[in-house]
């Protein structure tokens, strides 16, 4: 497995597990956020992630994940025009399970 799937099995695992948990999607841009997302939850072939447009501000999408468990995915663009913004505004970090 990657790390990203032990990081997803600890978040399902905590004692305190509610249905619903925020994962961070967050880097640089081009670092492939948007790419990785939609080959693990939307099905994506690799090659097929050439065609996804950059990430504009945040997007946001849930998926159920191992059963019960839904993951709020907010996939952060990575260009420095909204770096600011992000560290501006608390909401982004306010309970996230996963960055």
């Amino acid at each position: 497995g990657t790390r990203l799937d032990l990081l997803l099995l600890q978040a399902y695992i905590r004692p305190n597990m509610s249905s619903k948990k925020k994962v961070l999607l967050m880097g640089k841009s081009g670092a492939g956020k948007t790419s990785m997302r939609s080959i693990i939850f939307a099905n994506y072939m690799a090659r097929d992630t050439m065609r996804l447009a950059p990430t504009l501000d945040v997007e946001h999408t849930n998926v159920r994940f191992l059963g019960n468990l839904v993951l709020n995915l907010w996939d952060c663009g990575g260009q420095y025009r909204f770096f600011e913004s992000y560290f501006e505004n608390d909401t982004i970090f306010r309970n996230v399970e996963v960055l």
